[in-house]
């Protein structure tokens, strides 16, 4: 479009007639679904709306996505203001044509019939909106079609043509959509490998279960690295980027066609951004001909900072469409009122304002009780559509559910008193797995769910399939939801805007709000920020849309703390951790010290990129090469564990050459006739004599002598100490198979006896002890147990086989994989066969009473297995995963 064109678009987005219509329509669909407010909506004069519309086909034909987003907007209103007329209706349509989002024509009746237009709108608009429409229509080889939007067809295109490409999206625009099925065509098409990295692993189970619906039996979808020389079908791994580690670590392994990077803005995180960093970089240098993809929302200028750590040259796809809008909308409660403020935040950049009702007042729970105060202004609200809490914690989490559940168990009798088969099923899985008064539990009673990292695998993903079907509408989320998990709503709360006690940045808070609006169930979503007079946050949150800027952790710490990385270059790890920040970076200085080590011409661009002086990269070179000049780990080795600081490894990979091999790999196996040892007897000096647990206890001391891991797993925590002694424990009990009930259980009589011992009164709250013992024992498995611990024994695997000539590896192959056993909780080889394919814990632990005998194809036994012999929750579960032939109905 020309210049002259555009600035006409601009003007009709500008005109009073226009921009007055849009705010009035705006306001009364912001009365419309609140009791008490139906007698403040007033209707607007017809020829005003005529002209406004007409104005509005002129913003749609602007090339700016912004006047896009606002056409698009106003047709939506036009419609949401009348729903009945026809007249609106076909105007909604045009609208919707004219800015590139016709995936939200669904929500339009009276448009189709028979797949064809049931009415004309004259002649040019008919060949207009026909050629869009047939434009936009895709159909896959599933024979699926699916109307893209704009964006969405751009994006097509250029994935399509093979290009490596930067995506920057809002959470609505469907780009995960449009890479899945891009995936799944290619996979289909021809035989290859597609690596889809997801950055936590709680989004691991909803992204590989799309992937099996997908591609069914035509390909296979794992989420642990699976060796193989299998290739006759397409694969797919889900990996974490801590997995794909050990992908990389096979070198027989053939190029995969396409590798995907989800939250490729978590390449800046604190914690896990190195490894993102370490395994991007890897990636590219070994599969130059693979074609890589990479996603995030609202960032600025994605293509730098991926090139920064790759030298990829990359085709930047941003945008800021969005096939939904949103009614932002700030509210204030005032002291001793029942009136509350609001401001709602027009696409026009006005601000609407005025006043509200209450059922009743909420300055003072707002300030004292926030759980409470989102439970009253719940009260105000229809219960009828999906809505996410946002919370700071794990405990406001469950505590807000508990409040809340009464107002909607009440207000939505048919869930409570009709409850869901899944709901039923759910809470009997979790009186089995966790407690019988677990909160989730009391919760899911009255219509309420919580989601945080916390839950086990199952009941996270049991939640959020129940959520997606709308069984239970309402569902209160820390921060997995800024972590990718898909959990869009038709509202948002947010009462405190931080994750624990740190305040969202302005990115996450609009990550977070982003999840409002779903293109699936509704037009636009709805965000409200609760605050009060003379506290007011939401309006200063709710006008920030600036855009985040990615700077790579390595390069962050290169240009921000160049003087205390050139002082810690040549620290010992205990020397670090005792400076004031040394925590905080001591994972930079580990990792630069592997670069320099073990990849130094990655460590040369890194440097070249850096924001540094001459002085500041030959002082820093020089104290690094001084670090590690005497190490002799071999370079191979460093290169497999690049999270772990080299001088420590070099430590261990000593101690084993000195020491006799058969010392550090146990003999035995788990529940061999010689009983395991639990007791605090004195261990024998002699390695190969012990059993399997006290080898394994043995291990994982020396370890701690050298990496003190008990230091990193108590690190932050104000109570509840945890000895290598009792995390050895614990991961025995987990790869034993013992569900979380058992370290429950465990975990609330031992405080119990402690109470006892120590003449401390006992909760009389058994509930509160209970999800407190809940909260604790998921978070000691997830971090503690199959991260921290997994990290140091996989590092030991690494440096024991490379003592190991290929037969004695093959011979030791069980002992050396502990490290997956930890992880995933489990040593028996058919269970771990099982979860490696993607099976939850739960369900290969039930699955493997029914494996009688040898199975050579655990794969092929699955998909012909009765899964009508597991109770409804696991049957369903496997179902939907695709790996079996019989369907639950």
């Amino acid at each position: 479009m020309n210049s002259k064109a555009e600035d006409v678009s601009e003007e009709a987005a500008k005109d009073y007639e226009f921009t007055s219509v849009y705010d009035e329509l705006l306001e009364i669909l912001f009365f419309k679904k609140k009791p008490g407010l139906q007698s403040s909506i007033k209707s607007i004069e017809p020829g005003r709306i005529q002209k406004a519309t007409w104005l509005a086909s002129i913003v749609a034909l602007g090339a700016s996505e912004r006047l896009k987003n606002l056409a698009n907007s106003f047709g939506a209103l036009l419609y949401l203001y009348a729903p009945d007329n026809p007249v609106y209706q076909k105007a909604c349509y045009i609208l919707q044509s004219r800015s590139g989002n016709l995936i939200s024509s669904r929500h339009v009746p009276n448009i189709f019939h028979s797949g064809k237009y049931k009415d004309s709108f004259g002649t040019m608009l008919d060949v207009e909106l026909g050629a869009r429409r047939g434009r936009f229509t895709h159909t896959f080889r599933d024979t699926e079609n699916f109307v893209f939007t704009e964006y969405q067809n751009r994006l097509w295109r250029e994935i399509s043509a093979g290009r490596n490409v930067a995506i920057s999206a809002p959470t609505s625009a469907g780009k995960s959509f449009i890479i899945r099925r891009h995936i799944v065509e290619s996979l289909l098409k021809s035989v290859g490998i597609a690596l889809y990295i997801v950055p936590t692993k709680a989004l691991i189970n909803q992204i590989s279960t799309d992937f099996k619906n997908d591609l069914k039996n035509e390909a296979h979808v794992y989420t642990t690295y699976r060796p193989s020389d299998d290739f006759s079908k397409s694969k797919v791994f889900v990996l974490t980027p801590e997995r794909c580690m050990k992908l990389m670590q096979d070198k027989s392994f053939p190029v995969p066609t396409i590798a995907f990077f989800d939250e490729i803005h978590n390449l800046e995180d604190q914690s896990r951004g190195l490894i993102f960093e370490n395994i991007l970089h890897r990636l590219v240098r070994r599969c130059p001909s693979a074609q890589f993809i990479f996603a995030g929302p609202y960032i600025e200028d994605i293509v730098t900072p991926i090139n920064q750590v790759s030298g990829l040259v990359l085709v930047d796809e941003t945008t800021i469409a969005s096939p939904v809008f949103q009614i932002k909308a700030a509210i204030t409660f005032k002291p001793r009122s029942k009136m509350a403020g609001y401001r709602v935040f027009s696409q026009t950049g006005n601000i609407i304002e005025g006043e509200i009702p209450l059922k009743r007042a909420l300055y003072s729970k707002t300030k004292n009780n926030q759980g409470e105060a989102i439970a009253s202004f719940l009260d105000n609200l229809s219960k009828k559509e999906s809505c996410i809490i946002f919370a700071p914690r794990k405990y406001s989490a469950e505590r807000w559910a508990l409040k809340i559940a009464p107002i909607i168990g009440m207000s939505t009798p048919e869930i409570v008193e009709g409850a869901d088969q899944r709901v039923i099923d759910l809470i009997g899985f979790l009186e089995d797995e966790i407690h019988p008064e677990y909160c989730l539990i009391r919760a899911l009673r009255m219509g309420v769910a919580f989601h945080h990292a916390g839950l086990p695998d199952i009941a996270r993903i049991e939640v959020e399939e129940l959520y997606s079907d709308n069984v239970i509408r309402h569902l209160v989320c820390t921060s997995t939801l800024l972590q990718g998990v898909n959990l869009p709503a038709d509202k948002l709360i947010v009462i405190n805007p931080a994750n624990d006690k740190t305040p969202l940045t302005s990115f996450e808070f609009m990550n977070l709000i982003g999840r409002a609006g779903r293109v699936s169930t509704n037009l636009y979503g709805e965000v409200y920020c609760l605050d009060v007079q003379d506290e007011e946050w939401g309006q200063d949150r709710l006008n920030d849309d600036k855009k985040k800027n990615i700077r790579p952790r390595t390069i962050s710490s290169l240009e921000d703390k160049t003087a205390e990385l050139l002082s810690y270059a040549t620290k010992k790890k205990r020397e670090i951790l005792e400076t004031e920040d040394g925590r905080k970076l001591y994972p930079s200085v580990s990792y630069l010290r592997h670069l320099y080590a073990a990849d130094k011409a990655h460590f040369e661009r890194l440097l070249a990129t850096a924001s540094l002086t001459n002085a500041e990269a030959i002082g820093l070179s020089s104290a690094l090469e001084k670090s590690v000049s005497k190490l002799q780990i071999p370079t191979q080795l460093l290169q497999q564990n690049p999270y772990v600081d080299p001088l420590l490894q070099d430590e261990l990979y000593l101690r084993i050459r000195n020491d006799s091999i058969s010392a550090w790999i146990p003999n035995k196996y788990p529940l061999q006739r010689q009983a395991e040892d639990f007791s605090e007897s004195e261990i024998s000096p002699i390695f190969e004599e012990l059993t399997f647990y006290r080898q394994f206890e043995s291990i994982a001391l020396r370890l701690n002598e050298i990496f003190d891991i008990e230091d990193e797993v108590n690190h932050g925590k104000f109570n509840d100490y945890i000895s290598i002694g009792r995390l050895v424990f614990d991961a025995y009990q987990w790869m034993s198979g013992k569900s979380h009930r058992f370290f429950i259980d465990d975990y609330i009589e031992n405080k119990n006896k402690h109470e006892q011992e120590n003449g401390e009164i006992a909760s009389s709250e058994e509930e509160n002890k209970i999800d407190r013992a809940a909260r604790f024992v998921t978070g000691h498995i997830s971090r503690d147990i199959t991260f921290i611990l997994v990290k140091y024994f996989s590092l030991w695997s690494d440096v024991v086989s490379s003592f190991l000539n290929e037969k004695e590896q093959e011979k030791f192959a069980y002992a050396l994989s502990l490290p997956s056993m930890i992880e995933l909780g489990s040593y028996d080889p058919k269970v771990l066969e099982l979860m490696s394919l993607g099976i939850n814990r739960s369900i290969a632990l039930r699955l493997k009473k029914y494996m009688k005998g040898d199975i050579e194809d655990t794969e092929k036994w699955l998909y012909g297995f009765n899964i009508h012999q597991l109770p409804s929750l696991l049957a369903r579960y496997l179902s939907r995963s695709g790996l079996t032939k019989e369907k639950y109905s």
